[in-house]
């Protein structure tokens, strides 16, 4: 049985870049990190997730990862070798250091895979070259010969490179020029294939198609050539490359290279789990591609297109003409292969099984329907079908190519299509198929966009509550209290401690109910033991909880929503910051600037407090004046400085001998006073006699040696107050100075006890 950090496999997951970074969400991180986590709760395996804030390094314009090294261009997280049993990193790294980090992994058989090409050893990858040839033909297919081409990061030497190889090698392929003036770097970001269309438009080169190297870059040119007075894709066709889930968001939809995001997850996950349970190698293997073409490209909607083919016979009919099909269920089956061969892949992952079960229900209700002349079984299945999709948030809209594959190939269903009443029947059917699932996507359209308002509000509510917090505990219960209503289950919180030599050695776990001495772990060791249940599948995610350039530590959220994290923890660390000036501020305003000792502003802020709790719980409470004798001539005698250094020396021998429970203030020029939390008459002397011998000790670093006359008072009955106890305690040191001055008086209403030295 293989040897693993907690009773499960638990799979490690870093990004190379940070998936926060800019206003444009990187949903080519998120779709493949749904993928991840699918696979996971099926192999029944631990995520740790490292998840960069989008801090940017303003030497390079790059962006710091959240990573498992302590390094001035990253952001540490607990997520590595020593709490993870695998890595999946997402390349390119882009950082000599950290790809030599890797690779000193992998030399000591630490198993890492890469996601993306770039770094060397076990890599998932997809068909690059395949995806870029294949845009190539189509555009020429279309009757573009100026092709131009918006490159990717130009120091990746992984996929950014090859996509470029693969253009230049396309080109030659078609025998067409290649003009450097049409090829430009936009970094895959939505600005930088901004920028790199706007510089082709504005110099005037002459092109009618462009390919990004992938969809940020191709939706950011397609924003540029619409700025510039140019429309897609009369004058400018586009494609993009991975097919992102934006892409048919875009004004017209976003031809692209189709890479199965969440399968390259899944594929990561079950090669790295595998490996680690069974031992099977961590072998390279990529992924292929294929076109989606789309209105950018000049292409017809494919509902469209499908639909417009009623009387041409599919080919898998075709290959079937030949010989007898008679058998409806043969029919049915062809005709569902049909249909599940024009969905996009998404709609296929994870559920395919249900997919195809749909689908058959409709065949068979539609033949129904016309069998029997009736429409209520196809309408009847229709509504429970998209009732079904709308309770799974599926893609409706795809299902309009369904209906364009069942008015194709209906007339292989065994009716009497010479009849024009069964014709009829069937094209109203299928109308009112499409406005059914048109009426369907609006449904879920509208209900998405409200479920996006009460997400926003919640977490405006949620950030504007943190933003009010001045308590750091306090911040972590708004968010204990709040966050199932942005949709996070759970959430921890650590700060870092350091050591001599290393700023997170430890963690300090910050809750708003445990003592903060049982939370202490060591950080490399995250999760501690007991901090999750034992049967709990983890999926976490860890962000680095960092204000400006200080880090403070990181937060451990319930990866089911990503969505807020980068705000909450964004928030979060502003919070604590202005938390920890505030208590600078307020402890600046508390204490005495020149010993360090509370002042008397806090002195009555604390004893009314203690006086109350006393009273309230039946407690013991002591109070403690004391005077340095002869201060005044001693500081007339050797001046202010010496007279400063001495109360210093003083107030350390205070703080020293005090208990950990006591408070010290100075209240006056040369008069200090302690609160005794708990503490009667004995204790109390005990603690000034104790505070008397250290000052002798001390005196003999002082140009002559300072005695003090020391005044206690204790709580006596309820009706006692702060006020009446100071006053008590003055009487009592008055006394002291009365005998001689070097004393310890105790107040007892008219009578005194003390101590003649």
């Amino acid at each position: 049985m293989p040897n693993f950090k907690r009773a499960r496999p638990t799979i490690g997951i870093l990004p190379g870049w940070s998936g926060l970074a800019g206003i444009i969400p990187d949903r080519y991180l998120a779709s493949v990190l749904k993928g991840i986590q699918s696979a996971a709760r099926v192999k029944q395996c631990h995520l740790l997730l490292g998840w960069g804030l989008g801090r940017v390094d303003q030497s390079n314009g790059a962006t710091y990862p959240a990573w498992p090294q302590v390094t001035p261009d990253s952001d540490f997280v607990p997520v590595g070798p020593w709490n993870t049993d695998g890595l999946i990193v997402f390349a390119p790294l882009r950082h000599e250091a950290r790809s030599r980090y890797l690779q000193e992994l992998r030399d000591q058989g630490f198993p890492v895979l890469s996601i993306a090409t770039g770094e060397k050893g076990p890599t998932i990858s997809t068909d690059n070259a395949g995806g870029i040839h294949q845009a190539v033909a189509h555009l020429v297919e279309h009757g573009h010969r100026h092709i131009a081409f918006v490159a990717g990061d130009p120091t990746d030497k992984g996929d950014s490179l090859t996509r470029l190889q693969a253009f230049y090698a396309a080109l030659a392929g078609h025998n067409l020029e290649t003009d450097p003036a049409l090829i430009a770097h936009g970094w895959h970001t939505f600005s930088g294939g901004y920028a790199a269309a706007e510089h082709m438009i504005d110099v005037g080169v002459k092109f009618t198609a462009l390919i990004a190297s992938d969809d940020n870059c191709a939706v950011g040119a397609m924003h540029a050539i619409r700025d510039k007075g140019l429309h897609i894709p009369d004058d400018v066709a586009v494609i993009g490359f991975d097919d992102q889930p934006d892409a048919m968001a875009q004004i017209p939809p976003l031809a692209s290279i189709h890479v199965p995001l969440a399968l390259i997850g899944e594929q990561a996950l079950a090669l790295m789990f595998d490996h680690l349970v069974a031992g099977s190698e961590l072998a390279s293997v990529q992924i292929p591609t294929r076109l989606v073409p789309r209105q950018s490209c000049g292409c017809m909607p494919k509902f469209v297109s499908l639909a417009g083919k009623r009387r041409q016979t599919s080919e898998l009919f075709a290959s079937h003409a030949d010989s007898e099909v008679n058998d409806l269920q043969t029919i049915q089956q062809k005709i569902v292969a049909e249909m599940l061969a024009t969905l996009p892949p998404a709609s296929l992952f994870p559920l395919g099984e249900r997919t195809n079960r749909l689908c058959t229900r409709l065949v068979e209700a539609f033949h129904i329907s016309l069998k029997e002349k009736g429409a209520a079984p196809f309408q009847s299945a229709l509504m429970a079908i998209l009732q079904d999709l709308e309770s799974a948030a599926e893609d409706i809209d795809s299902w309009q190519n369904i209906v364009s594959v069942l008015r194709r190939e209906m007339t292989h269903l065994p009716v009497v299509w010479s009849r024009a009443r069964t014709q009829h029947l069937a094209e109203d059917l299928l109308h009112q198929a499409r406005t059914a699932i048109s009426e369907s996507a609006q449904r879920q359209d509208n209900r998405h966009q409200y479920e996006w308002e009460i997400a926003a509000q919640a977490i405006s509510e949620l950030t504007a509550r943190l933003s009010a917090s001045l308590d750091e505990r306090q911040a972590v219960q708004v968010l204990e209290v709040q966050l199932p209503s942005v949709g996070i289950r759970h959430v921890r919180v650590a700060l870092y401690e350091r050591d001599e030599v290393d700023a997170v050695t430890w963690s300090l776990l910050l809750n708003s109910h445990a003592e903060e001495a049982s939370q202490r772990f060591r950080t490399r060791e995250f999760p501690p033991v007991g901090l999750y249940p034992e049967n709990e599948l983890l999926n976490l995610v860890l962000v680095p909880l960092v204000f400006q350039d200080e880090s403070f530590g990181y937060v451990a959220f319930d990866a089911g929503n990503l969505g807020p994290c980068e705000i909450l923890a964004r928030q979060l660390a502003a919070t604590f910051k202005a938390a920890r000036l505030h208590a600078q501020v307020l402890e600046l305003s508390l204490t005495d600037a020149l010993t360090g000792a509370y002042n008397r502003r806090y002195f009555d802020l604390f004893l009314n407090n203690e006086v109350d709790r006393s009273q309230r719980f039946g407690r013991t409470l002591g109070i403690m004046m004391l005077d340095i004798d002869h201060f005044k001539a001693y500081n007339d005698t050797f001046g202010h400085q010496v007279g400063d250094k001495a109360l210093q020396l003083i107030a350390r021998c205070l703080q020293q001998e005090r208990r950990t429970a006591d408070v010290v203030a100075r209240i006056g020029g040369e008069e200090f006073a302690l609160i005794l939390p708990e503490t009667g008459v004995l204790g109390a002397i005990l603690v000034a006699e104790k505070i008397r011998v250290a000052i002798q000790q001390a005196s003999a670093a002082l140009k002559r040696p300072l005695t003090l006359s020391i005044g206690i008072s204790t709580l006596q009955g309820t009706d006692i107050d702060a006020e009446v106890l100071v006053q008590q305690a003055d009487l009592a040191l008055y006394e002291a100075k009365g005998k001689g001055r070097d004393q310890i008086c105790v107040f007892n209403n008219a009578k005194s006890f003390h101590e003649q030295t």
